[in-house]
């Protein structure tokens, strides 16, 4: 048996169990890792509440939490990239797994990672690293020069933002509360907007893209401060984003990408090789035990966080 963070039904903090399940048997494609760590992400409590019902199925218990790191226990007869003691991290699907002290995982979704690489900072990498890296070099290609701004610049997503388009050549206005301005300055900002004290939606054409991370930037506010040809990024997937975004590629002259992560190895690596480098420093603001991964999920829905939340396991 294993300890484990689990629920049987979908609902709020309390149908969280801290309890034991079986320790899960791969098969001859998969990896078994014990988990060291598991980054606590806001689509953990999205699926907690069953908000992505569509993606997390209806299988009980459910085990919450999409990316972790930990150590190659075993390999499948199948698996021919891992063996037993590697150091990995792994991006899971939203039917998650990385609330436990073990895992099984399909190849595809693990990487190994360097010695460099604690294993605290090193499960944050696929949803709000890959999240800032996608979003700044595949949905719009920043480049040296471009006005970025990264509203909810000290969250999860947007300490890793800041620091990506800083590496990529822009100019930085993060939008964050008065108490986190040395924090994302200190991360590469070139301004910093107080939200309590200014609007950046009253500033026209000053900025060549945003990247929401604070989820409450909406594009009828937000459109006049895109320069022409500018973009609104939006992290939080839904039907009428979607309708909205086809709209105007097809009637205006500004753009809204809604998107969701894409777990790809190449961009893992180049997070990896930015880390152990210097470039790329990961923020944790707190560290909590597995049992505690209700006030986890509290403090992950207060919108307080300062970069990254992590469960340490083992």
């Amino acid at each position: 048996m294993m300890k484990a963070v689990y629920f049987n039904e979908y609902g709020d903090r309390e149908q969280m169990i801290f309890g034991d399940l079986p320790v899960p048997e791969p098969g001859p494609g998969e990896v078994l890792i014990r988990v060291a760590a598991a980054s606590v992400n806001p689509v953990d409590w999205k699926v907690r509440e069953g908000r992505l019902k569509m993606f997390s199925g209806r299988k009980f218990p459910l085990i919450p939490g999409s990316e972790l790191s930990g150590t190659v226990v075993s390999a499948g007869s199948k698996v021919k990239d891992f063996k037993q003691g590697d150091r990995v991290f792994a991006g899971l699907s939203h039917k998650g797994g990385a609330y436990a002290e073990y895992v099984a995982a399909n190849p595809s979704k693990i990487i190994t990672i360097p010695d460099e690489l604690p294993f605290i900072e090193g499960s944050t990498l696929a949803v709000a690293g890959m999240t800032a890296m996608q979003a700044f070099t595949m949905h719009y290609r920043v480049k040296p020069g471009d006005e970025v701004l990264v509203n909810g610049a000290s969250g999860g997503v947007g300490t890793y933002a800041v620091q990506i388009a800083k590496i990529l050549g822009a100019r930085v206005t993060a939008v964050c509360s008065e108490k986190n301005t040395a924090l994302v300055q200190d991360l590469g900002a070139d301004e910093v907007i107080d939200y309590n004290r200014e609007d950046f939606r009253k500033r026209k054409e000053s900025f060549d893209v945003i990247l929401d991370a604070a989820a409450n930037a909406f594009f009828p506010e937000s459109r006049h401060c895109l320069k022409k040809g500018g973009m609104l990024i939006k992290l939080n997937l839904s039907v009428n984003l979607i309708i909205k975004a086809i709209f105007l590629r097809l009637f205006s002259s500004h753009q809204l990408k809604v998107i969701l992560v894409k777990n790809r190895k190449k961009d893992l690596r180049w997070l990896i090789t930015h880390i152990v480098s210097g470039q790329i420093r990961v923020v944790v603001d707190r560290v909590y035990p597995l049992s505690d991964a209700r006030e986890a999920h509290a403090y992950s829905e207060s919108g307080r966080a300062r970069g990254k939340l992590v469960l340490e396991i083992s």
